[in-house]
């Protein structure tokens, strides 16, 4: 109470946080948030609306890093007769340019804090504001910034892999895994809030485990993640092509939880550019597990990404990626132009690709790529599937959904056209529905239309 008669006395703050990169930076985003609204900080959408930003950055390739530099200027720009009165930089950004940043932008940046220091950015906020308090809450849930259903659940951070092309080990350390008993507590906490899809994330998700109990544990973690009532779909994201088990093949095969559904990130398939990037597997242990893969799961929705233009790589073996992306036919896939980044292995290599050549190989493969969502997408028109509804548009009722296939943010939707009648949601007959009361839910829908990252579909009546 005498906390609480202190901050009383301090005139009120808010504070908005902008989250780049990938899904767990927005985790971190989301344990600051919990933290800084649990100790009375008052949480906005608005950035023109606070009286502190933090930019939560992204520091792994350079167009991150350009992302980043312009978001911390832009939030500097509030500064200047406007409500902020300081903006925190934190994240991969500046924890691996922690010195450069505190050298250059100074005079943008009023505190600039690493991976290390964020489990204290309530006391950071305090310090910049000036405000002062006898008791800090350390303990406390993040506050999600995904919708009601659906959320992520970041297993264990860091990575012990020595890949040639990326700077994740230097910025985020070893492999640690969190306990078990921690993430089905979370897990138990986000379904009693109403999640329904769990989106597993991690730099090494298929390791997890092996720093905590001496061996990889992700199939137990899995199944008591599946015991959890009121998760209806699991998703796990960045599995490591070369550790796969068949403990883990026959839990996807076999759970239905288990979204049919691989994030496998290959960046390549030619073997001599496989050795240079120091991936740890061949051409050949690849395309057999992705033949096992569907063996096990027929129609299983594949993910993939892949680096173009890496040190080395030659004609014949982006030929060789553009035959292999031709055969496997992924569902989707994302293509990287290779980022020459200081203090990776590939900084040292020679055989730098030259700019103009990346950038024809990039647009030759994305073009394949799109050809085959397309076909894919396609060949899908006429079926019924089963989704998960993200959203309604309050103007024209259209929803917005996913199959199982695709992970949300990253891959492709499905837009549902819905009857209106006197501002209510006809399903089919069987009832009317405000379209907002059904984000969340799950339906079964008629593919109509395709295009290479949508879908048009009907309901066909059935919404649980």
């Amino acid at each position: 109470m005498a906390d609480k008669a202190l901050l009383a006395t301090q005139k009120s703050a808010t504070v908005h946080v902008i989250s780049l990169g990938c899904p767990k930076n927005t985790v971190d985003s989301e344990r600051m948030l919990g933290l800084l609204g649990g100790n009375d900080y008052i949480i906005t959408d608005d950035p023109a609306e606070a009286d502190v930003v933090i930019v939560n950055t992204c520091g792994f390739i350079e167009p991150a890093k350009e992302e980043s530099i312009e978001t911390i200027l832009e939030a500097a720009k509030l500064k200047k007769g406007g409500r902020c009165k300081g903006v925190v930089v934190t994240g991969c950004l500046s924890t691996r340019y922690e010195q450069e940043l505190k050298d250059e932008m100074s005079g943008d940046a009023d505190l600039i804090l690493t991976l290390r220091e964020e489990r204290d950015i309530v006391r950071h906020v305090d310090r910049l504001l000036g405000r002062t308090r006898g008791h800090y809450v350390d303990a406390l849930p993040r506050l999600s910034l995904t919708p009601k259903h659906w959320a992520y659940l970041r297993i264990s951070d860091g990575c012990d892999h020595k890949c040639a092309f990326c700077a994740i080990p230097t910025i985020r350390g070893r492999h640690v895994s969190e306990p078990i008993e921690d993430l089905v507590t979370e897990t138990q906490r986000l379904a009693a809030q109403g999640v329904r899809e769990l989106v597993l994330v991690a730099q090494d998700s298929v390791r997890y485990g092996a720093d905590l109990y001496g061996t990889a544990q992700l199939v137990p973690l899995l199944e008591q993640l599946a015991a959890v009532d009121g998760i209806d779909w699991m998703r796990l994201m960045y599995t490591y092509p070369a550790f796969w088990t068949e403990p883990m093949l026959a839990f996807y095969a076999g759970h239905p939880k288990m979204c049919k559904y691989v994030d496998m990130p290959l960046q390549h398939i030619a073997d001599p550019v496989l050795i240079r990037m120091k991936r740890a597997t061949t051409t050949r242990k690849t395309m057999d597990l992705l033949e096992t893969l569907r063996q096990r799961m027929p129609g299983v929705g594949l993910r993939s990404s892949f680096i173009v233009g890496f040190p080395g790589e030659t004609e014949a073996d982006f030929e060789q990626l553009l035959g292999f992306v031709e055969q496997t036919r992924f569902d989707n896939a994302t293509c990287f132009l290779y980022s020459d980044e200081e203090g990776t292995p590939a900084y040292e290599l020679d055989g730098k690709v030259a700019p103009d050549v990346v950038r024809e190989r990039y647009r030759r493969l994305t073009e394949l790529q799109e050809r085959i969502s397309g076909e894919i997408n396609h060949a899908m028109v006429g079926t019924t599937q089963t989704v998960l509804i993200d959203a309604a548009d309050e103007l024209t009722h259209a929803l917005t959904a996913r199959l199982e296939r695709d992970a949300p943010e990253i891959d492709g939707h499905v837009v549902i056209e819905t009857e209106v009648e006197e501002g209510l949601l006809q399903i089919d007959g069987s009832g009317v529905a405000q379209p907002a009361g059904l984000v969340g839910r799950f339906a079964r829908v008629e593919v109509t239309g395709a295009y290479p990252y949508e879908l048009t579909a009907r309901l066909t009546g059935k919404v649980w």
